[in-house]
């Protein structure tokens, strides 16, 4: 269980979060969506705290943090959540020195202390699992931006996180590659992996999502099903936004 209660945060005199409530169930799949500027990106870094929020409370399992302006979160508590969270960002982050297989096992070695054959093999295992097995001794400028991505959410799983979070993950994608990223969490959501995404890939929130909140300039303005929120939403804001992407999109 991920619980989030009253979550603030700004940067300087700007109000990103302006208190924030949400829960989800493990083995779920929630979907943030909204228009640039709306606060999701930020959301979704608090719950790992590569933003430290200014206040509230977050609970991830047995962990349980509560947040107040000027506290110092000790560092092994961060290191406790961060390991059971892994995150895939927009942009892949791969170590270019380093092959597909060394950053998925670079991970499992540095934090979790496995042994080089032990990491390996698990490694090998997740690449097969993304459709990479071909791909192992390649570095990433010899792979495409989707096989980068899969590399990525491989990287991400290797070190058996309870939460997947996932920023934008087909944005930096051409629009050919989109389909074969989207198609590994489509496989993860159906294993019951538990996932936080934020898109605006609205047709696959809508195949994917057990629940999606919308938000906008720093507050949820809708959360349900994905039926609930796309097509029975009456909030003019949230229908503003809805309307202004595509029929196809939707």
């Amino acid at each position: 269980m991920i619980e989030i209660r009253g979550l603030h945060k700004s940067f300087g005199s700007l109000q990103v979060l302006k208190g924030i409530d949400l829960s989800m169930e493990h083995g779920k799949v929630l979907v943030i969506i909204g228009p640039s500027g709306s606060g999701k990106t930020t959301l979704l870094r608090c719950f790992n705290l590569l933003e430290i929020p200014d206040q509230g409370s977050l609970s991830l399992g047995e962990l349980n943090l509560e947040f107040t302006q000027n506290r110092k979160i000790p560092h092994k508590t961060l290191m406790a959540l961060r390991q059971k969270t892994g995150m895939v960002f927009q942009s892949y982050n791969l170590f270019p020195h380093m092959t597909a297989l060394g950053n998925v096992m670079e991970g499992q070695v540095t934090v979790q202390k496995r042994s080089k054959e032990e990491a390996k093999q698990r490694g090998l295992e997740l690449l097969a699992k993304v459709g990479l097995s071909d791909k192992a001794e390649a570095y990433p400028h010899q792979l495409s931006g989707g096989q980068q991505q899969r590399v990525a959410i491989a990287r991400a799983m290797a070190v058996d996180p309870e939460v997947l979070l996932f920023d934008e993950p087909t944005s930096a994608l051409d629009p050919e590659l989109v389909g074969e990223v989207l198609k590994v969490i489509k496989q993860l959501a159906a294993e019951g992996m538990t996932m936080v995404i934020v898109t605006h890939e609205m047709k696959f929130a809508a195949d994917v999502a057990d629940r999606i909140i919308l938000m906008d300039n720093g507050v949820i303005l809708e959360q349900g099903t994905p039926q609930q929120v796309l097509e029975q939403t009456e909030n003019p804001r949230a229908l503003q936004f809805l309307n202004r992407l595509s029929g196809d999109d939707l």
